[in-house]
């Protein structure tokens, strides 16, 4: 996956953002829960939330939970190869990539 040296979006920001989305998703996406994920990846991340959000929202449609979204070719490279793992799984590559 290519991303801009200037960006603060990597493989690692992504894939924190897949799990944010398989966890709601996993707990029938309640309201707030998004926000709350949200601002934890932006303490992590040094991204905003809204731009969190945004891509958790691309997530969602990228499932086919929402319409069709502008997601990046990365996000929907990185849905293709990681959407099918579980939060266990997902939350280890995490860990794997933190500790990279």
């Amino acid at each position: 996956m290519a991303y801009r040296e200037t960006s603060l979006w990597n493989e690692l920001n992504e894939l924190r953002c897949l799990l944010a989305f398989k966890k709601l998703e996993s707990l029938g996406f309640p309201r707030g829960k998004q926000s709350e994920f949200s601002r934890h990846i932006s303490q992590k991340s040094g991204l905003e939330v809204g731009n969190i959000s945004a891509k958790i929202c691309n997530y969602k449609s990228v499932a086919g939970v929402n319409n069709e979204s502008n997601a990046s070719v990365n996000t929907k490279q990185l849905y293709s190869q990681y959407g099918h793992k579980s939060i266990a799984e997902l939350e280890e590559l995490i860990t794997l990539h933190e500790r990279a």
